[in-house]
This record gives structure tokens, C-alpha cells and sequence, in this order.
């Protein structure tokens, strides 16, 4: 067995909030809707009382090739944004699938998610917000993933 030293990992002042539908067409099937939904509200501010990143995050996924249900934040770890024309937010932490027909629950749930802000500065809404999610076991064995363009909703996305 190896040692590895892991990376530290700085959260930035962030602050994310809003819901939304993605579908991917390539997803669906007659057992999946081919859709899946976020909702969130995080922030992290150091120098307010913040000790580190809080909020909820709710991902709900009913994707082909993958875990279907919802998978709750029990932790976020990370918290990192940047950008002015289109904002962008990555988060890291901790999560548990909440509702699922399966009898064994995967343990050990990470999870990785971005959401790029491409409407909040364009009113006429010419590109739609992107999200991106990857959920794995403790195993390091995907669980569940998706990305592509906001179907219905709108997240905020506001870097300090």
C-alpha cells in the first residue's frame, strides 16, 4: 500500500443558489424519464462568520446507466467560483441517497458538481445555464452522472 498526501483544498468566498431541469435524450429509455434536477443554496464567506461552506444541495436523478433517487449534501467540503460573463461554481463533499427502491444503499457517497451561470448576464437568455454532476461510492465506483443544458429553471452563480 502506498502513502498519498492529499491536495489541500481552499474554498473561495462563493455563494450559488437556484433549481433546475436538465434532460439528455441520449439518457433516456423506457425505465428513465432521462432527466435530473438540482436544487441548491450554498455560500461560503470567510470573513463573515462562515467556518466552512454551508448550504443544501438536492440532486435528483432519473438517468439510464446509473443510481436513480435523490442524493442529499451531508457535507460540502468545497466550495469554489470564478468568472463575470458567466459565472461558474465548482462543489465537493459528502452525500447520501435519500429516496431509492434499492435494497442496499451505496456507501460512502462523494459527489462533484459545476454549474456555469450563462444567464444572469444576458437577458435575453441566448444560452442556457450548464450543470454537471459525478457521484461515486467509497470504492472510488461511479454511482451516478450528467451534465448538459437547463431545461427548465435558472441558477445563480455570484463569485466575491
Amino acid at each position: 500500500m502506498s502513502t498519498s498526501i492529499p491536495a489541500l483544498h481552499v474554498s473561495d468566498p462563493s455563494k450559488v443558489e437556484g433549481k433546475g431541469e436538465i434532460f439528455i435524450a441520449s439518457r433516456q429509455d423506457a425505465a428513465s424519464l432521462g432527466v435530473f434536477t438540482v436544487k441548491l443554496a450554498a455560500h461560503f464567506d470567510p470573513a463573515g462568520a462562515d467556518v466552512y461552506p454551508v448550504g443544501a444541495i438536492a440532486i435528483t436523478v432519473d438517468l439510464n446507466d446509473g443510481l436513480k433517487g435523490t442524493f442529499g449534501a451531508t457535507s460540502i467540503e468545497l466550495i469554489n467560483s470564478y468568472g463575470k460573463a458567466n459565472p461558474t461554481v465548482y462543489l465537493t463533499g459528502r452525500c447520501s441517497l435519500q429516496r431509492s427502491k434499492l435494497e442496499r444503499v451505496p456507501q460512502g457517497l462523494r459527489y462533484w458538481l459545476m454549474i456555469a451561470d450563462n444567464s444572469s448576464q444576458n437577458s435575453d437568455r441566448q444560452a442556457p445555464d450548464v450543470v454537471g454532476f459525478a457521484i461515486h461510492d467509497r470504492a472510488g465506483a461511479r454511482v451516478a452522472y450528467g451534465a448538459g443544458p437547463v431545461r427548465t429553471g435558472q441558477f445563480t452563480v455570484m463569485p466575491k
